[in-house]
């Protein structure tokens, strides 16, 4: 379906309006004020003011320079090409990359007008600064992603609850073979979960990180213990009654999973769990020894699995008291 985003109207109404003030100041050259008002208009408010201070910073930095050589030496291809060995190099030493381009049409223009004054270095300036500016403010309007993140919250939930749910049944052998379909999809809207809520952090110019960053990194580092614990269980030898253990503790875990549940509890039953393995007979065969090492293992990364749910509360908890 075809769809207009919010960038796309900033970006439209950026140019229009650099445009008109560049008409209404009679300076010459004024679309190039509507060119980089387009290029200057980003995804996020501290984007913006970076782009805006390196694309100032370079195109200035072109203007200077194209003065010294074209005055200096001619106004010619050749001093041209003098000038672009010099240029991009520096930009890209000061990190200014993203004001090479905007830089070098500053830069044609002043070749094209074959002479320099000190009227049309300030209407460069002039052009310059109303690109930048109406983009900044322009900028200044994001939409709100709470109810986003929101969603892809609870998305990453169920798929998560799915994910436990299976290695569930797995531990029972119930399935023969593992599916990895909810463990891609939880990944995923992690992945997206963090890219939003990175986006929203970079829209406010006091905030270091919010909520939603926090929670979606917890979860990556959830889903990456839960990747790393299931080679150690997708061959177990047989079940036996610490498989049934393992397998109901993991369940609970599963129904129990929810973004505002702390999860003290179902770490609590983990230990108590542990703590029952430790009481119990030894292994009589090598199948049984190899299976309860196995969910040992299991067992120890679910552990580290709750524990990140706990002290992602703690730290959120220490936050509202402080």
């Amino acid at each position: 379906m075809f769809t207009i985003g919010t960038r796309t109207i900033k970006t439209a109404i950026a140019v229009v309006v650099a445009l008109v003030i560049a008409q209404l100041f009679e300076l010459d050259n004024a679309s190039t004020a509507a060119v980089i008002a387009l290029l200057s208009v980003q995804s996020t408010k501290m984007q913006s003011v970076v782009v805006a201070v390196k694309r100032f910073s370079a195109c200035i930095a072109g203007i200077l320079l194209a003065t010294v050589l074209f005055e200096g030496a001619a106004y010619t291809p050749i001093t041209i090409g003098i000038l672009l060995f010099l240029y991009i190099p520096i930009m890209a030493r000061l990190q200014l990359q993203d004001g090479i381009v905007p830089g070098f049409v500053i830069i044609m223009q002043i070749y094209v007008k074959g002479f320099v004054t000190v009227d049309f270095l300030i209407n460069q300036v002039s052009i310059v600064s109303i690109g930048i500016i109406v983009a900044l403010i322009v900028n200044l309007y994001m939409p709100s992603t709470e109810n986003k993140l929101r969603e892809i919250a609870k998305e990453t939930e169920e798929n998560m609850k799915q994910l436990l749910l299976q290695l569930s049944r797995f531990v029972r052998q119930r399935e023969p073979v593992w599916n990895d379909e909810f463990d891609i999809r939880t990944a995923e809207s992690i992945k997206e979960g963090q890219l939003i809520a990175k986006r929203n952090v970079e829209n406010s110019f006091f905030r270091k990180e919010n909520y939603y960053e926090a929670y979606f990194n917890m979860r990556g580092e959830q889903i990456a213990i839960i990747q790393r614990a299931l080679p150690s269980i997708l061959h177990l030898p047989s079940t036996f009654e610490q498989s049934e253990m393992v397998s109901q503790c993991i369940e609970n875990i599963a129904l129990s999973l929810h973004e505002r549940n702390p999860a003290t509890e179902l770490l609590e039953s983990v230990r108590e769990l542990k703590a029952t393995f430790r009481e119990m007979e030894l292994p009589k065969t090598r199948q049984e020894f190899e299976t309860r090492a196995a969910l040992l293992i299991l067992i120890n990364e679910i552990e580290r699995f709750l524990s990140l749910k706990t002290e992602f509360y703690e730290k959120l908890n220490a936050r509202k008291i402080n």
